[in-house]
């Protein structure tokens, strides 16, 4: 994969959407190799936000040699293989999803040999965990093992939230989800007076043998709308971008038990209603 550019691209304005993919042997000149554009044949089960297919994201797979594209639109998680030698990605299958459920994001765990795929689910704010068999060549094989509430098992979301992002941490033991509208937590006032609504960050922990999910805690993303966030490489700390506070937030966090804790950095980013930052990681 060291000569491609992957991207997602979603045409609003049309009923389309399109997978493309760029060389980047001329960094300073990227050359299109390759687009497969999608369509639906009708409106999915939530027609709101299913009218139209929605490539919502393009993640390789632990063996380098495919990609998974969740499409919230279609219900479907799509597959490509990739090759350097190859002039362009190729659709080889798809993960049918639960209908109106809505994939935006996906991740793997590697569990020494068994390798497990989660998938958070926007419109139904849930996690749908896959085991994932490689045979040779072919492309992997995905069995659903499970769906959880995005909070975990037993819990439910006041209406409007919708889950945002999700990361396994760098030693394959944990996966922490965020969400989007519950502003479901109190915590103290960055500036000092009082206190702030915030969306929560959901942390779990990954049974190395089923693949399981287990609820490890609910921690707060430092404000509303956490979009998007990530851990450095250690796994010590996480940043979290919140899109409707113009924040982000920097907490560090206990490789051992997986738990979030104090805040060690916080700043302002951006200006104006809901114009904060979309996504933050760490430059390392």
């Amino acid at each position: 994969m060291a000569g491609y550019v992957l991207a997602v691209l979603i045409q609003e304005h049309s009923d389309t959407s399109a997978f493309t993919t760029f060389s980047v042997a001329d960094p300073t000149n990227l050359s299109l190799l390759g687009q497969q554009t999608y369509q639906l044949t009708a409106p999915g089960t939530v027609p709101e936000r299913q009218d139209a297919p929605h490539l919502h994201d393009a993640i390789l797979d632990p063996s380098k040699k495919f990609i998974l594209v969740p499409d919230l639109g279609a219900d479907l998680i799509r597959v490509f293989q990739v090759d350097d030698g190859a002039a362009a990605a190729t659709a080889v299958t798809s993960i049918p999803t639960i209908a109106g459920s809505g994939p935006r994001h996906v991740a793997f765990a590697k569990a020494g040999r068994k390798t497990f795929l989660y998938s958070f689910n926007e419109l139904s704010n849930t996690i749908s965990g896959y085991s994932v068999t490689y045979k040779r060549d072919a492309a992997p094989e995905f069995t659903r093992l499970f769906d959880v509430p995005s909070g975990g098992p037993g819990t439910t979301v006041p209406a409007g939230t919708k889950a945002a992002e999700i990361e396994v941490s760098p030693d394959q033991r944990f996966v922490i989800v965020s969400s989007r509208g519950e502003n479901s937590l109190d915590i103290p006032a960055f500036d000092g007076e009082g206190t702030i609504k915030s969306d929560p960050l959901q942390v779990f922990a990954v049974n190395q043998q089923t693949g399981a999910l287990t609820h490890v805690q609910t921690a707060p993303a430092g404000g509303r709308n956490p979009r998007g966030f990530s851990l450095n490489k250690a796994g010590t700390k996480l940043v979290s971008a919140l899109q409707d506070d113009n924040r982000v937030v920097v907490y560090e966090r206990d490789v051992r038990t997986g738990k979030l804790g104090k805040v060690l950095a916080h700043a302002t980013v951006g200006s104006g209603p809901n114009n904060g930052p979309n996504y933050a990681l760490f430059d390392e």
